[in-house]
């Protein structure tokens, strides 16, 4: 599933390509990718004649303004993916909807093999009929995500800390290979994903935070990760999976210090550690 860096990376792409754009019609080739509203001719009535405004994110939902009063909320689960295409091109196979731009020879496709991804338009800012984002938590790009109140969401809790980094409700964007990523820490000790988060020092965490906005932008920057299920539009692949040091190398030698990378299942999630530099017990015995 994609997640944070991949939506930015999504986000910044089709800014520059729609923005601005007028919704001429739209056509609706699986009415089920729809959540809200309900009925599909109400979905098409309140996008036509309307224009592309800001594009943005917050966690995993991509944020697409529609006029002044609506925005059209995608998240793209496993194998959504927005693209450019011609009209005559908008009928194959695993494209559930295409919206036509006035005067433009390319419209703007969602394509998703798997369909399980969901669509939202709703009144800008009302997030009710989207569960995930109505309860979402902090977003780490925000500016409100200080180490203060990331130490404030973390250290309280009696809950093993990758469980925890993978709660949407507290932190909202992070997925699996961050949070492998993030407590993985290069040419440092790191914490081991099964700690419990109250155990950890001011220290510890000071780390998992300036690691986890690191891998973050890095991420970004590189275009994010490519994954089996997901992938870019156009054939666009994420070159952040060059840069893994843990997650999906179960077996390989540890960049700090050549131990062999380990994978167990942690928050019921394949979860790849040092099992030298993330150890479980730390010198004080304060143990997970």
């Amino acid at each position: 599933m994609p997640e944070l860096p991949e939506v930015e990376v999504v986000a910044r792409t089709i800014r520059s390509e729609i923005q601005g754009q007028e919704i001429s019609d739209v056509d609706v080739f699986w009415p089920r990718i729809i959540k809200h509203p309900d009925d599909q001719e109400e979905f098409k009535a309140r996008l036509i004649g309307e224009t592309i405004g800001d594009i943005g994110r917050t966690g995993k939902y991509l944020k697409i303004g529609i006029g002044d009063k609506q925005e059209l909320v995608i998240h793209f689960r496993m194998t959504g993916k927005l693209k450019l295409l011609r009209p005559e091109d908008s009928k194959q196979k695993h494209i559930h909807l295409y919206f036509h731009f006035e005067g433009e020879q390319e419209g703007l496709a969602y394509h998703d093999v798997r369909k399980f991804g969901d669509i939202f338009l709703v009144p800008k800012g009302d997030y009710r009929a989207i569960k995930g984002l109505l309860q979402a938590g902090v977003d780490p790009l925000s500016k409100a995500f200080t180490f203060d109140l990331f130490q404030s969401l973390i250290k309280p809790r009696q809950r093993r800390i990758k469980a925890l980094l993978l709660d949407q409700s507290v932190i909202t964007g992070l997925g699996n290979y961050l949070c492998d990523e993030m407590l993985w820490i290069p040419g440092e000790q790191g914490v081991h994903p099964e700690r419990l988060a109250s155990s950890l020092s001011e220290a510890e965490l000071q780390k998992i935070y300036r690691r986890m906005l690191e891998v973050i932008q890095t991420s970004i920057r590189l275009g994010g990760n490519s994954f089996r299920d997901f992938s870019y539009a156009n054939g666009i692949k994420g070159e952040f999976k060059r840069m893994l040091k843990v997650y999906g190398r179960k077996g390989e030698p540890c960049a700090n210090c050549g131990t062999e990378i380990e994978r167990k299942i942690v928050a019921g999630r394949s979860t790849h550690y040092c099992p030298r530099c993330q150890p479980e017990c730390i010198a004080d015995h304060s143990c997970p």
